[in-house]
C-alpha cells in the first residue's frame, strides 16, 4: 500500500548519526540556518536534479523541509511555478525551479549561511565523459529499479509508476519516439523496463567494471576534484546514488568512501537497503 511504501520508505533513510563537526578535511560545516518559517523543496527522490538541491541545502546546514512529490502529480507544480517541473524551491514569496539557480540562490545569500561554499564547476570533461559512456547501461539497470525498489514516495501508486515509465525511455529509443504512443505503446513500453530488469545478471558485471573506473576519477572521500568541495560534486554525486539502486554493485574504496561521506554530511541517504 501508499502507507506502507512510505513508512518502509522512513526507515530506509535511516542511518548511524554521525556528528557533523567538519565537511571533509578542509572545509568547516556552517553553523546552522533556521529560518522562520523553513523553506520547503519539492522533489522526486529519485531525480538526480532533486538530489543536488537537497545535498547543497545539507551541506549548507540549512533546515528545510522535503516535500515529495508523486510523479504523476501535476497540479501542485504547476500551480506554484507554471509546469510539472522539480525540484522547486519556496522560501516565503520566492518560489523557483532548477537545481543550479536555487543552489546559486542559497550559496550567495548569507541568509542561508556564509555564501561561496561550493567553488564553481570544474569542467572536468572526463566526469562527463563516464556518463556518457555509460548512459544506456545505467538506464537500463537503475529505470527499472526506481519503480520496482519499495520505498520511493513518487512511485507508492500505480499511477506514478505509469507516469514515469511512460516519460523516461529505454535504449534504443530517444525520448519523443518512446513517448508517442503510435511508436511504443504503453504496454510495450512496460514490457520493456522488465526485459531490462531481467537482463540485470547480464549487465551486472559491466555496470561493475564502470564503477571500477570511478576509482581514477574521484580525488578523494571529500571531493571529486581535486581543490575542494565544488559543483563537481553536487552533480557528479548526485548521479552516482542512484547506482546504489542495484543489488550487487561492487564499489571500490573510494567511491565507498565518497558515497558515504557525503550521504552523511549532507543528510541525503544511499540507497543500500532498498537495494534490488
Amino acid at each position: 500500500s501508499a502507507r506502507r511504501a512510505l513508512i518502509l520508505h522512513t526507515m530506509s533513510m535511516s542511518f548511524a548519526a554521525v556528528p557533523l563537526l567538519s565537511l571533509g578535511m578542509s572545509v568547516t560545516m556552517p553553523a546552522r540556518v533556521v529560518l522562520s518559517p523553513v523553506p520547503t523543496v519539492h522533489v522526486y527522490d529519485h531525480c538526480p536534479f532533486c538530489v543536488r538541491v537537497r545535498l547543497a541545502l545539507g551541506l549548507k546546514n540549512v533546515k528545510h523541509n522535503v516535500n515529495f512529490l508523486a510523479n504523476d502529480d501535476v497540479a501542485t507544480p504547476t500551480a506554484l511555478v507554471g509546469k510539472k517541473i522539480a525540484p522547486i524551491w519556496q522560501d516565503g514569496s520566492v518560489v523557483m525551479p532548477e537545481s543550479l539557480d536555487i543552489i546559486k540562490l542559497v550559496d550567495s545569500d548569507a541568509k542561508y549561511g556564509p555564501p561561496g561554499l561550493f567553488k564553481p564547476s570544474s569542467g572536468r570533461e572526463d566526469l562527463k565523459a563516464w556518463e556518457k559512456k555509460h548512459q544506456s547501461l545505467n538506464r537500463e539497470l537503475q529505470r527499472p529499479r526506481y519503480v520496482k525498489a519499495v520505498g520511493f514516495p513518487e512511485f507508492a501508486q500505480a499511477d506514478g509508476r505509469r507516469a514515469f515509465i511512460k516519460n523516461h525511455q529505454m535504449p534504443p529509443y530517444e525520448k519523443a519516439e518512446w513517448k508517442d504512443e503510435a511508436v511504443v505503446p504503453q504496454a510495450k513500453r512496460e514490457e520493456m523496463y522488465e526485459a531490462a530488469f531481467a537482463k540485470s545478471a547480464e549487465l551486472l558485471p559491466k555496470f561493475n567494471a564502470a564503477l571500477a573506473e570511478l576509482e581514477g576519477l574521484i580525488h578523494c572521500a571529500d571531493c571529486v576534484t581535486e581543490g575542494g568541495l565544488s559543483i563537481d560534486d553536487i552533480e557528479f554525486w548526485s548521479r552516482l546514488r542512484s547506482c546504489t539502486l542495484v543489488k550487487g554493485a561492487v564499489f571500490g574504496p573510494k567511491a565507498t568512501a565518497y558515497l558515504n561521506n557525503f550521504a552523511q554530511l549532507g543528510d541525503v541517504p544511499l540507497y543500500y537497503t532498498m537495494a534490488v
